[in-house]
């Protein structure tokens, strides 16, 4: 396993990650800076050239809290020496549009063992195709959270409804959404909360009561876990008072 920054191929491993269009890769120093990028992510950045992201920090390139959050983020693995695996991630695209991801990071190691930077990747999900026999045979438990989100839902009951074992129901939601049960749960709340911030005059707290949450605070945490913001800085990000994230 290449686990040091100066044995990692990053030349090869960019050119190679340029033509993956579904998924952001990065290297970067312990400084957090850029050092390699792919094409996946100069899109996302709204920049023109690799020039303009190489030697720059998140924090640096992405305005308000996507970029603060990303570099505690990266801050938080460099310390800690361990990586993170598929963490569920939402950012707008420059479109304004939003777009889900699965994001890995792992730090990078100098031969004599001293921190050397990290690595990373950031998938984003698949569209999955409603009209394919794996989504049929899952329509009606996709229905119950759809309806029922705001609920205190359990995996077991959803894999009931399709007619499944946790375990058969399990892969077959990893299959059509690159995402476990419980991410797939988290996904459709945020989702839905993120509409009630965009469309409503409700609070956040009764935002969060309506959305599964037990209380505001829990709420927030996993809002800006995932989404790099709180509610109350999305909400003010849609309104054009803060410029919004367009990548991860």
């Amino acid at each position: 396993m290449i686990d040091t920054l100066e044995t990692l191929p990053t030349a090869v491993m960019e050119t190679l990650l340029d033509q993956v269009v579904d998924t952001m890769f990065f290297v970067k120093d312990t400084a957090l800076r850029y050092v390699s990028v792919n094409e996946a992510l100069l899109r996302r950045t709204g920049c023109r050239s690799k020039a303009q992201v190489l030697g720059r920090t998140a924090a640096e390139l992405f305005a308000g809290p996507l970029g603060a959050n990303i570099t505690a983020q990266d801050a938080g693995v460099m310390k800690a020496g361990t990586g993170l695996s598929g963490q569920l991630e939402t950012y707008l695209l420059p479109s304004g549009e939003p777009s889900w991801c699965l994001t890995s990071k792992q730090p990078l190691y100098a031969p004599d063992g001293t921190l050397n930077g990290l690595c990373g990747i950031s998938r984003d999900l698949p569209v999955p195709n409603q009209s394919g026999p794996m989504y049929v045979r899952l329509a009606e438990a996709l229905r119950l959270l759809q309806g029922h989100y705001g609920t205190p839902l359990r995996i077991t009951t959803l894999a009931k409804v399709a007619g499944l074992s946790e375990d058969q129901f399990a892969r077959t939601v990893q299959r059509l959404f690159g995402l476990t049960p419980k991410q797939l749960l988290i996904k459709t709340r945020l989702e839905a909360a993120s509409e009630l911030l965009l469309t409503s005059q409700l609070s956040v707290s009764e935002i969060a009561v309506h959305c599964g949450y037990v209380d505001h605070s829990a709420f927030t945490r996993q809002f800006r876990r995932v989404a790099s913001m709180t509610p109350v800085q999305f909400r003010a990000a849609q309104q054009g008072i803060l410029q919004p994230p367009t990548a991860a």
